[in-house]
């Protein structure tokens, strides 16, 4: 029988956990104002107070222990305290270490010492003793093993995986075949962020395309204070981000074999704010030249928090369905920048708008034709 509600584990408890959390809580407060900037009032039947947070891991000696609403407001978190978050009653575990803090974050983040003992098995053990539907994957860009491992886990415990870090998941050709032998959505790679940098910059793309100009060149830079920054700021850790943000240009329709797009530096005290400068040159009419320059600023992770809060309850009514593999894949271009298959903007939107429709059309009993 399908479930009033949407059961979600997250590994990794960092600034975007806590957006994300917030957000769900901010919504159950039942003000119609909290609900700005959601796309979807529903999806598959699920609306966005019918998320609930059943299980959490991480790997810090700050969080591992702590309730879920204690957690995700330690250090070195920086996400904005937008709201108060009452007791959740779920104990954030500890999790399989790996590669997680390889590089700078060693100097930032002391591992708990439970989790050198930690294993996949113990991870699926947790997700099957609390009813996880959805697991999202927070972990920080270059744990590549370590976001695999909770893919594994992810799918030994039949429940879709969400994998918002610009590590190869949905595109590793054994974690896809697993999951779609298992049955199981699979949904990523690297999160979009709502009204981010690359949503705007694809976009702009996109127009100029639209009337015909052609885009000889184009960069995006990004600065912002929080782990995230920190991490992407060692170059041992971005590669796979550098490769993501090319990934999503490329499916926006121009060659980004060259093209610089961030992130580009850790400025501290700027915290969750991100700072965006974009420029695209192009020519248009008898060869005239065309520029164009944006500079986009956000707060960096409730800017998260608006794309997952669509991804998990598409998720789940993935899972509901026994939706996986091209019908999944097709959602995800609009969500994030790295899916098995890119799409434009405008393409992106019209699929997961279609696929919304469909499932709510479905619910009411009524069709398009």
């Amino acid at each position: 029988m399908k479930s009033k509600e949407v059961r979600v584990g997250i590994a990794g408890i960092g600034s975007c956990s806590s957006s994300l959390v917030q957000l769900i809580e901010y919504i159950k407060t039942g003000e119609e104002s909290h609900n700005t900037g959601i796309m979807f009032d529903s999806i598959g039947g699920y609306k966005p107070k019918d998320v609930k947070f059943v299980c959490a891991f991480d790997v810090s000696d700050t969080k591992v222990g702590l309730d879920l609403s204690n957690a995700i407001f330690a250090e070195p978190n920086s996400a904005t305290n937008h709201i108060e978050v009452s007791n959740l009653d779920v104990n954030v575990s500890p999790g399989p270490l790996a590669d997680g803090l390889t590089g700078f974050l060693s100097t930032k983040v002391t591992p708990h010492n439970d989790c050198e003992y930690a294993t996949i098995e113990d991870v699926t053990d947790v997700l099957k003793k609390t009813n996880t539907d959805v697991l999202v994957c927070y972990l920080p860009t270059g744990a590549k093993q370590a976001v695999k491992n909770y893919a594994i886990a992810a799918a030994n415990a039949n429940i879709a995986f969400i994998n918002c870090t610009p590590e190869l998941v949905s595109r590793d050709e054994k974690i896809n075949t697993l999951f779609r032998e298992k049955r199981l959505p699979l949904i990523g790679d690297d999160m979009r962020s709502h009204m981010g940098a690359t949503t705007l910059h694809t976009a702009l793309i996109e127009l100029l395309h639209s009337r015909g100009i052609i885009v000889d060149n184009t960069y995006q830079l990004n600065f912002g204070g929080n782990m995230d920054f920190y991490n992407l700021s060692d170059s041992s850790r971005n590669k796979s981000k550098q490769i993501s943000k090319k990934n999503s240009l490329y499916a926006a329709g121009i060659d980004a074999s060259t093209v610089a797009a961030g992130p580009n530096g850790y400025v501290e005290y700027l915290q969750d704010n991100k700072v965006c400068y974009l420029r695209i040159e192009g020519t248009s009419i008898l060869g005239s030249n065309i520029s164009m320059e944006t500079r986009l600023e956000v707060e960096d992770s409730p800017n998260s928090a608006g794309v997952i809060i669509s991804a998990v309850r598409i998720a789940k009514t993935a899972l509901d369905n026994q939706e996986f593999g091209e019908v999944v894949e097709n959602i995800c271009p609009f969500l994030f920048k790295s899916p098995v298959q890119g799409m434009t903007e405008s393409e992106g939107l019209s699929a997961i708008t279609k696929y919304v429709e469909s499932k709510e059309e479905s619910l009411n009993g009524t069709h398009s034709y």
